[in-house]
């Protein structure tokens, strides 16, 4: 671990989602941003709040508290390149819970780093929970912004939205042929997968029914130019939360795109009796490449997956994968990331939480080597990792990984983290 970037907010938790750094200074290095979502307002409600750290120092450029009572301001905090036209990237925070006519709807809302000026926001009017998850989309209407896709999984009319990133418009509106509910809970920028040069996405829906009516979850890749669907899966287990988690990795099957991975790392109410369980699909085909579980019953093994940079150095980008719950010996959710290879699936090597109940790796982002050596670099959260005596807060931890000259296993809580 080469930097520690800790909350100050009881019960806080800090990092429940947050973006790949980006510099919001211009000092050259990588800035990290992250919200506070519990962040109390006068005691009782729960406004949140967002922070944007130095990567060069670890000191705090700039913090907003949320105006929105019970809205979970800091839910998600994205850093996206420039919008204000500064040169410096800007930052999108969502406030999920944030209430628009009386009802919880949810927002959406661009913040200028520099100037802590609001750029745009966006209220939602329709469905219910905007926010709850969003990732960038790349420019997909050739005006020289980063758009968005973001998700309103909640109440009947579920969907994902490409905003703009200029002003926050929406540019399209994407939802299922079939009824599929929470569908926007996950989302993930994909390659071009129809070949009409724009990054196409896919959805998560843990709580999407089955032919039979049964909830089992399932996940979607869609076109994002026209909405096509151009593959669908099902979950085949009513614990496993299947779709609760969607992410992009690398090329696995040679075929010179991307594939898709869809988790089941469980559902609330069964999570403790089943491991968690990771799927890997070609985008080429949408067959399962990979089927990996966690290694014990209620670690929420796939509540994470990123492609993690090239750890053994055979020329294809590696997996990290996280099991926020994981068991330690007699401590309980201290939390786990296994680094598995792209190539073969096989374990690398493993990091794990250094406190009971802290939750690591309940998110996790890659990163930029803060030493510009090009080395794979992760940011992982500890949730509810305790600071200064206070609980719940959260901690975010800046990992370089490297291969160990003696083939040895992950490191285990030490400044360096090698992989064999």
């Amino acid at each position: 671990m080469t930097r520690r970037f800790a909350g100050t907010v009881p019960s806080g938790e800090l990092g429940f989602r947050f973006g790949e750094p980006l510099d919001v200074d211009g000092d050259g290095h990588a800035d990290i941003a992250a919200g506070a979502r519990f962040k109390l307002w006068q005691r009782t409600q729960q406004n949140g709040s967002a922070a944007v750290w130095s990567g060069a120092s670890g000191a705090q450029i700039r913090a907003w508290d949320g105006e929105w009572p019970d809205g979970l301001f800091g839910h998600w905090v994205m850093p996206i390149p420039d919008l204000s036209g500064d040169g410096l990237a800007d930052l999108i925070i969502a406030a999920p819970h944030g209430l628009v006519d009386g009802r919880i709807r949810g927002l959406v809302v661009a913040r200028s780093p520099k100037t802590g000026k609001e750029l745009w926001k966006r209220e939602e009017t329709e469905s219910e929970n905007l926010g709850w998850d969003l990732t960038l989309a790349g420019d997909q209407n050739g005006d020289g912004y980063t758009d968005l896709f973001v998700g309103a999984p909640a109440g009947d009319n579920s969907r994902v939205y490409l905003l703009s990133g200029k002003d926050g418009t929406a540019l399209r509106t994407y939802a299922p042929r079939e009824e599929a509910g929470t569908f926007g809970w996950y989302v993930a920028r994909l390659d071009d997968l129809d070949g009409d040069g724009r990054p196409d996405l896919a959805v998560g829906a843990p709580f999407a029914q089955d032919a039979d009516g049964a909830i089992v979850g399932g996940a979607w890749v869609l076109s994002s130019a026209s909405g096509r669907e151009l593959y669908h899966w099902t979950g085949t287990d009513r614990r496993g939360g299947f779709g609760g988690v969607v992410a992009a990795v690398a090329d696995l099957d040679g075929d010179g795109k991307g594939e898709i991975a869809v988790a089941a790392p469980g559902t609330e109410d069964q999570m403790r009796t089943i491991p968690g369980e990771l799927r890997v699909y070609s985008s080429a085909t949408g067959k399962e490449l990979r089927n990996w579980s966690g290694s014990q019953p209620g670690e929420l093994y796939g509540r994470m997956v990123v492609a993690s940079g090239d750890l053994d150095g055979d020329g294809v980008e590696d997996i990290a994968i996280s099991a926020p719950w994981h068991r330690r010996e007699a401590a309980d959710k201290v939390g786990r990331v296994e680094l598995r290879s792209g190539r073969s699936g096989a374990v690398l090597g493993e990091l794990f939480g250094d406190e009971a109940d802290c939750w690591f790796g309940w998110h996790i982002r890659r990163a930029p080597d803060p030493d510009g050596r090009g080395r794979p670099a992760l940011l992982i959260g500890s949730l509810r990792h305790p600071v200064d005596g206070k609980v719940g807060v959260g901690v975010l931890d800046l990992y370089v990984l490297r291969r160990a000259k003696n083939h040895g296993t992950t490191s285990r809580g030490t400044r360096r983290s090698d992989i064999r």
